[in-house]
Formats: structure tokens, C-alpha cells, sequence
């Protein structure tokens, strides 16, 4: 028999047999406890407790309309280069036509002058009128050479040359005409004329300046139809009709509402607009899509201007869900669970299907029954059929 035996264990012997092992279990048991104070999960073992008050709300099913939000920058839907179709000296600019300047369908804009273009015009109407005299006598001429023809009076070759004469005479009565109605338009183009109601976003002409035609005089856009770009996200995508984004192009009644809202002249503004076209493709570096949407009118909207360059934001009236509920997205708990309260006052984890959350609001499309009754207080630490009080 060894001297340990007769002696007994040892003090080491104890520390590493009997001291350790209880350590490690209080520390183990203190670690738990934390973890389950600090992260509360849903225990489906049935136990029991006194009954604790919890607000609760009950559930109602209706049609959502769901909407996507983007922003985007003001642009032109029409934009033209103004050219001078007649050449000549600029004898007349209006003070509409300077960079910014406001315009308005057929406002005289820029004359040049017409004098060269008159005296052509005069001599278009000088030459139909000689040509017609002509025409009129070859004509007649012919007439009488067939009609003596009949009668054997003439030659041939005398009645072929009076019919030769008579189409001469006639072609040239039409190249006159021609010839009038393009010194007529040559003498209207002199006086440059606004085609919309608009904006001038540059100009490069003043008063003596000659300028050839062909030549830009300005850049200027339509300001009754104006347009933004706005990009959407592959999931925003899922929100809005996909018949609509395949068409491309959209008809005016299939056209999905728009509304753009935007900080200007220290006020918050907003414009109506609507969906035009979705340009298709994915944006290579962003992928993203760009759809456009056009705003008709703005000014008349509002009477308020929609400047072009403005920073807007936009919100796109979307799918409308049946049989949606809304509930706070703070009565989600983790794994996408919920705690319904039974006509018994227990309460039972469910799993719901959230189809996203908006405005501390989730849209639940599935998971839920019209009436029942979910828990809306914080509960740190659950047990499946725990008895609750409702309280308001």
C-alpha cells in the first residue's frame, strides 16, 4: 500500500478531479444565462407562467397599393438647335432669345434682312406672270393649228411644233409657280420664329452678325413637356407590372403615376408626372434600369416652374396586393415570426412571409387570418402558450 493511499487524496488530486469541473460549470451556467437575457428566442417547449400584460392588434386584410421610390434630374423632352434656313445680316434679335430667356410658340425671335429675298420674290412673280401670258398663247395656238388640221390646212410638222411649243410653254408656267413659291418661303424664313413654348438654353447671335445658312443660332427645349430619368433596382422591379416594363413604350392608360417632389425657391414642391418608356437594358456599371417618367404642364399644375437641372425625388405607384396586412415591423421577430395570441390568451410563434417593409411598416402577404390577433409588446424571453393579458 502506497503512502497515498494511507494519507488520501491529495490537495492537487482535488483541484483537478473535483474544483476544476465545478468551476467550469458555474462559469458555463453564468454564460447562458447572459446569452438568453441578451438575445431572446422563442422556446416551443410548453411551460407555464403567471399571465403578463401585452398590447396586441388585430389583423386586417386589404388591398395594398405599393409604390417605388427613386430620384433623378430634370431634363428636356424636346431639345432643338435653332437654324437659320436663309443666309444674311441679322437686322433684328429679341430680348427673349438670350441665354434663359422665355418664349412662347411663334414669338418672332431673330429677323434677318429680307431685302435680296423681296426683290427675288418680286421677280418669281414677274417671271409666273410673263410665263402664263406665254402658256396661254401657245396653248390657244395649238388649239387653232388642230383645229385646222381637221381640214387639212396645216402640215404635220407645223402641228407637231405647235404642240411642242404648247408643253414648253406649260412646264415653264410650272417652274415659275415653283419658283414663287420658293422665293415666297425663302422671304418668310428671314423672320425666325419660335416653334413651342420654351426656354433658351444658349444662343450665339446678335444684331450685324451675318450668318449662313445652316448655321445654329441657339439651343433651346420645350418647357410644356419636360422629362426625368430615374433608375430602379432589380427588386424595385418586382413591384411594378411586368407587362408594362416589357411594352417598352407605355400607352397613356396603362401609363403608371409618378410623383415628384422637390426642395425649390426655399419651398417643397410637387409635380404629377407619368411613366413614358423603360429604356430595357441594365446599366452596366450601376445595374440598374432606367425607366422615364414625363411631367405635361408643369407650370399649369401648380404655377409653380419645374426648372430643368432640379434634383427631384419620385415616387412610382406600383402592383396593388390583395388580402395584404400591415403590421409594426417591430412585432417581426427574428426568422420572420410573429406571436399570435389564441382566443385562449396564449400566445404561439408563427412564421409569416413579408413582402417588404416601408414606413416602420411591414407588408405581410401570407401567414396571417383576417381577425386574429398578434402581440405587439417586447417580450424578452417567450415560451410557446404563455398566458398574457390583453390591455389597450
Amino acid at each position: 500500500m502506497s503512502t497515498e493511499d494511507i494519507r488520501g487524496p491529495s490537495k492537487e488530486w482535488l483541484r483537478r478531479r473535483v474544483v476544476y469541473p465545478l468551476a467550469f460549470i458555474a462559469v458555463a451556467a453564468v454564460i447562458t444565462a447572459i446569452l438568453l437575457d441578451s438575445k431572446p428566442q422563442i422556446d416551443t417547449t410548453t411551460g407555464e407562467s403567471n399571465a403578463i400584460a401585452v398590447r396586441s392588434l388585430e389583423i386586417k386584410l386589404e388591398a395594398f397599393p405599393l409604390s417605388v421610390r427613386s430620384e433623378g434630374t430634370v431634363q428636356p423632352s424636346i431639345q432643338t438647335n435653332l437654324v437659320a434656313q436663309v443666309s444674311g445680316e441679322v437686322i433684328n434679335v429679341s430680348d427673349a432669345l438670350r441665354s434663359g430667356g422665355r418664349f412662347y410658340s411663334n414669338d418672332l425671335l431673330l429677323s434677318i434682312d429680307p431685302q435680296d429675298y423681296k426683290n427675288s420674290y418680286l421677280q418669281a412673280v414677274a417671271n409666273l406672270q410673263r410665263a402664263e401670258v406665254e402658256a396661254d398663247y401657245f396653248v390657244a395656238e395649238n388649239r387653232r393649228l388642230i383645229a385646222l388640221s381637221q381640214q387639212d390646212m396645216v402640215s404635220e410638222s407645223q402641228l407637231r411644233a405647235a404642240g411642242r411649243s404648247a408643253g414648253v410653254a406649260k412646264a415653264a408656267l410650272a417652274d415659275a409657280k415653283v419658283q414663287l413659291s420658293t422665293a415666297q418661303l425663302n422671304l418668310d424664313r428671314t423672320a425666325i420664329r419660335a416653334p413651342y413654348d420654351g426656354r433658351v438654353a444658349s444662343e450665339s447671335v446678335d444684331i450685324g452678325q451675318f450668318v449662313q445658312r445652316g448655321g445654329t443660332i441657339a439651343e433651346l427645349y420645350a418647357t410644356e413637356q419636360l422629362e426625368v430619368r430615374l433608375p430602379l433596382a432589380d427588386r424595385q422591379l418586382g413591384f411594378l407590372d411586368s407587362t408594362i416594363l416589357e411594352s417598352g413604350i407605355y400607352t397613356h392608360s396603362a401609363a403608371p403615376k409618378v410623383t415628384l417632389t422637390a426642395d425649390y425657391a426655399g419651398k417643397q414642391h410637387r409635380w404629377n408626372a407619368t411613366l413614358v418608356r423603360s429604356e430595357g437594358q441594365i446599366d452596366q456599371l450601376s445595374r440598374v434600369v432606367y425607366v422615364v417618367a414625363q411631367v405635361n404642364n408643369p407650370i399649369s399644375q401648380y404655377e409653380v416652374d419645374l426648372p430643368v437641372g432640379l434634383f427631384v425625388k419620385a415616387e412610382i405607384v406600383g402592383l396593388t396586393v390583395d388580402n395584404a396586412a400591415i403590421i409594426p415591423s417591430s412585432a417581426v421577430r427574428e426568422g420572420n415570426q410573429v406571436l399570435v395570441v389564441s382566443p385562449e390568451n396564449t400566445l404561439h410563434a408563427r412564421t409569416i412571409e413579408v413582402l417588404r417593409y416601408e414606413n416602420e411598416r411591414a407588408i405581410v402577404t401570407s401567414g396571417l387570418l383576417a381577425g386574429e390577433k398578434i402581440c405587439l409588446s417586447p417580450l424578452q424571453y417567450v415560451v410557446d402558450g404563455m398566458p398574457v393579458t390583453l390591455v389597450d
